[in-house]
């Protein structure tokens, strides 16, 4: 729960002169005393509810407009918090937020100390499951209804689910084990033939998803108009009572109701974000070399690979949500002698910890990993921030990691990882603003760059986060080192380095464990270095969401705190 959040008086103002319907409306014991014509004037209500509150993340507005009706519904009929409700995501979750008293909070949603954009266990007895990444939702639900049969209770368990969402594994593997187990679970799939790129798959393109549910043992009820919410109600109330593994696919238009609220420029782009530097610098690449191969888990747009697509559309492979997948493709088109980039979020790697051992570092395979989104990505939070990577990646043999602090340094790593012989990481964050035509500078393999001489201290910086410590040291007279290359780490230089200040400072966004910070610490003490070393990095705990800046200061990495170190 979120107690020390007041409704604001912009809140305030919608709720008490626009909305007739909406502004009785406190939770689903409200829903139950409406008619259809009223849930209808409701879900109008709400569409515009979300848009005049909610000004940005369009890609999460949208999902949500696209289930208002299948939300309003799924809440008349079932009795949450008693029924399990589970989103898969939860980034469609705004509606079923407002409903479950959370609309006098909503102005809050996305911002620091505000509501999470997805499903929280610690925000509301509503959500039972919390959410963030995709395809998690069918086992959950199976655990909840083993729950119930363990605790001789009778209750409904309800799994909301994309198209997009279903491609991934996970989703596969709960379908099979409810199947065969004919679990008390209600799987609604809703299909909105829609999600951050193109769906890809045999299911989602044969459209049989009879023949499918049917073949694990699922009674495949049929399709459902998403937006008609007189024939939900029907379809879920007939639901409710019936025991056992039961699926729908509920049609909808995402983005239902959608006001376009986006202002373009017609001001030339002076500026470039990571993500365009590297889309920018693969279409060169695999100009220059026709075994380049691009493969994504269903993100090329958010990877900036769309046009890469158009132009090279037989070397591009977007996979869907399965990046376990991903990474043992890429493991044998390296195997078959192509250079397989390999793009992955950096908080959708976790998911494929194993194969990036087992298939691709035991076997010493030549994968390029792009990892985006590498450390703290602002509003989407927890679930989203990429700061656990180096940690995990740090202890396998036979890779190399890598992080450019800036445009040019992201050029000259894509450069250098095609020559590799082994699995090849780049980790880099979301935005950036850099130019791309000035001269790409030279990094050498393995070694750390310097980029400012001081006195005394030596802060050395592994990163994107580099930046801030530029900003931090403009007017302080101490040097400032690039690491670049945290696996194998330039202990020749670092060397020199503790021999020549009093003390060294070590500056990294991501989790101190397997870092920056925890190498200088083992090699000061390999080498009985009476150097005073200070390391500073994300704290070991979960980072709640806000805008990056706001962020920074939280974990004291932003200028000011730099400066004080």
């Amino acid at each position: 729960m979120i107690p020390h959040l007041k409704i604001s008086t912009f809140a305030q103002q919608i709720l008490s002169v626009k909305y007739q319907v909406l502004e009785n409306i406190n939770s689903p014991k409200d829903l139950k005393k409406l008619g259809v014509s009223e849930l209808d004037q409701l879900a109008q209500e709400l569409r515009f509810f979300v848009q005049e509150i909610t000004k940005t993340k369009a890609g999460h507005i949208k999902s949500s407009l696209g289930v208002v009706e299948l939300s309003i519904a799924l809440h008349f009929v079932f009795d949450t918090p008693d029924d399990i409700l589970v989103w898969d995501v939860g980034h469609q979750a705004y509606i079923h937020k407002i409903l479950t008293e959370r609309k006098n909070l909503f102005h809050s949603n996305r911002k620091f100390g505000g509501l999470s954009g997805f499903t929280n266990r610690k925000e509301s007895v509503y959500d039972p499951f919390g959410a963030g990444h995709s395809s998690t939702s069918i086992s959950a639900v199976s655990g909840f209804a083993e729950g119930a049969k363990l605790k001789g209770i009778n209750r409904n368990h309800i799994a909301v689910i994309g198209d997009g969402a279903l491609t991934g594994g996970e989703s596969f593997e709960a379908l099979n084990y409810i199947g065969e187990r004919n679990l008390n679970c209600l799987i609604i799939i809703n299909d909105n033939d829609s999600s951050i790129d193109p769906n890809v798959g045999a299911l989602s393109q044969n459209q049989k998803y009879a023949d499918f549910f049917t073949s694990l043992n699922l009674d495949f009820i049929g399709d459902v108009d998403g937006h008609d919410t007189a024939k939900l109600i029907s379809t879920l109330g007939s639901l409710k009572n019936e025991k056992g593994a039961k699926v729908i696919r509920v049609i909808t238009e995402k983005g239902r109701g959608w006001i376009d609220q986006i202002q373009t420029s017609s001001n030339p782009k002076q500026e470039f974000s990571f993500q365009e530097i590297f889309a920018s610098k693969m279409e060169e690449l695999a100009l220059k070399n026709e075994k380049l191969v691009a493969i994504s888990p269903a993100m090329l747009a958010g990877a900036g690979l769309s046009d890469f697509k158009e132009k090279f559309p037989n070397r591009t492979f977007d996979v869907g949500i399965a990046e376990q997948h991903a990474v043992t493709m890429s493991a044998a088109l390296a195997a078959d002698g192509f250079i397989p980039v390999c793009h992955l979020y950096s908080t959708f790697a976790q998911r494929a910890f194993d194969q990036i051992i087992h298939d691709v570092a035991l076997q010493g395979l030549a994968v390029v990993f792009c990892l985006d989104r590498a450390s703290l990505v602002g509003e989407d939070g927890a679930t989203h921030h990429g700061n656990f990577d180096p940690g995990f990646l740090n202890t396998i043999p036979n890779i190399i990691i890598t992080a450019p602090m800036d445009g040019k340094s992201l050029s000259c790593l894509l450069e250098e990882s095609l020559k590799s012989d082994k699995a090849f990481v780049i980790r880099y964050p979301k935005g950036g603003n850099f130019s791309k035509d000035q001269k790409e500078i030279g990094l050498g393999f393995g070694k750390l760059r310097k980029l400012k001489k001081g006195k005394t201290k030596a802060f050395i910086s592994y990163g994107a986060i580099g930046l801030e410590v530029q900003k931090a040291l403009k007017d302080l007279k101490y040097s400032h080192y690039d690491l670049v290359y945290l696996k194998p780490i330039d202990e020749d230089a670092i060397a020199t380095i503790f021999s020549e200040y009093d003390e060294v400072i070590s500056i990294e966004e991501n989790s101190p464990a397997g870092g920056l910070g925890e190498k200088l610490a083992s090699l000061k003490a390999k080498w009985n270095s009476p150097i005073r070393l200070k390391c500073h990095s994300l704290p070991d705990q979960f980072i709640e969401h806000g805008s990056n800046n706001q962020l920074l200061e939280l974990v004291a990495l932003d200028e000011k705190s730099i400066k004080g170190f």
